[in-house]
């Protein structure tokens, strides 16, 4: 008799009302009677799934839309699998999260608001998105057209960084930029009040990143227990969730610089795996749970018995995630996952990438 793992259940797809009141008050069979609704929705769908609808590459091309993996209204988080030894690169995990967001900057236009549109907390010896790495990341030749640097400095102008030195002071700043959210919202609902053209308040995307806080966890758990470390870091993210559905202009992500699976456990298959990558993700799915402790969540370039979350704190942190992908390495390429998703039914989809 198999059991089902609780940590594995996902909320069912909503069904909206009307679409069940046209099933009773139509023919299905006769096109005339399709209604207005279900034809924009049909519409929509076809724009935003593509023909070859596992590829992640497309949504990372699309970047932040109302529709996708990088949508506004849920958690993102960004995780990588922890290799052996040298091999082991804790800065991996940073170079997609750079890419969407020094995109998100380029495209945006310029803000006349005194508010930023991009919070970023991170350990204050965390490099990865100093002003430095930005302006060069803005300045990149890839960008068409090309920001020339008085246009990258103004850019970086509606970004926050909020440097921190533990959980305690991670937490405090979370806190701030919930106070500046609710200023931002009073403020776009005050400007479309003032408008002449009865527009609703804008919906630009507002950035929220919070780096290592898994590793700020684990100094929690060093200086008391693994119970004090997962209650903290549970409160937290049960606030950054709060803060992702109270705000729809907000996308919060989690950039995790710990890595997951044991050390050692890295991708072991070749190269040749990446173009079998679907028949890899339906052999995974037919394995013996009995021989892995986390039978619920797993990587199709990871070929091993031990689990992607094998302490508390990660799997609590994995809870409060929304969207979980995995970046690894496959021989010499780089590859990103989705292994987990509860809001928008995107696991499976993935990509090779590697950052220009």
């Amino acid at each position: 008799m198999s059991t089902v793992s609780v940590y594995a259940s996902e909320p069912a797809f909503p069904t909206l009302a009307h679409s069940l009141l046209s099933q009773t008050s139509s023919d299905p069979g006769n096109p005339v009677h399709q209604t207005e609704t279900e034809t924009e929705s049909v519409s929509l769908q076809n724009e935003s799934v593509p023909s070859d609808n596992w590829d992640l590459k497309y949504d990372i091309d699309r970047g932040i839309r109302a529709a996708g993996t990088f949508r506004c209204g849920k958690v993102i988080g960004f995780s990588r699998l922890r290799r052996h030894g040298n091999d082991d690169d804790p800065h991996c995990v940073t170079q997609l999260p750079l890419h969407l967001l020094t995109k998100h900057l380029h495209e945006s236009p310029e803000s006349q608001s005194p508010s930023p549109n991009v919070f970023i907390i991170h350990p204050a010896n965390f490099s990865a998105f100093s002003p430095k790495t930005l302006l060069a990341a803005l300045l990149s030749p890839d960008h068409d057209p090309s920001l020339s640097q008085n246009e990258a400095i103004r850019r970086l102008d509606s970004v926050q960084l909020l440097p921190v030195y533990d959980f305690r002071s991670a937490a405090q700043a979370i806190n701030e930029v919930s106070e500046a959210l609710h200023k931002i919202q009073e403020e776009r609902h005050h400007l479309a009040s003032q408008s002449q053209s009865n527009q609703p308040a804008s919906t630009n995307p507002v950035i929220f990143i919070i780096a290592g806080l898994d590793t700020l966890t684990e100094g929690v758990i060093r200086s008391s227990n693994p119970g004090k470390g997962a209650a903290v870091l549970t409160a937290t993210l049960r606030t950054l969730t709060q803060l992702s559905q109270m705000y729809a202009f907000l996308s919060v992500w989690l950039v995790n610089t710990s890595g997951l699976g044991s050390v050692g456990s890295g991708s072991n298959v070749n190269a040749g795996t990446i173009a079998g990558g679907q028949s890899q993700a339906a052999g995974l799915q037919n394995e013996d749970s009995r021989q892995v402790r986390d039978d619920t969540i797993h990587s199709v370039f990871r070929q091993t018995g031990t689990p992607l979350f094998p302490s508390l704190m990660t799997r609590v942190l994995d809870q409060g995630i929304d969207t979980h992908l995995l970046i690894s390495s496959v021989g010499n390429t780089q590859v990103v996952e989705i292994i987990k998703d509860r809001a928008d039914g995107g696991v499976g989809k993935w990509c090779a990438w590697n950052a220009k």
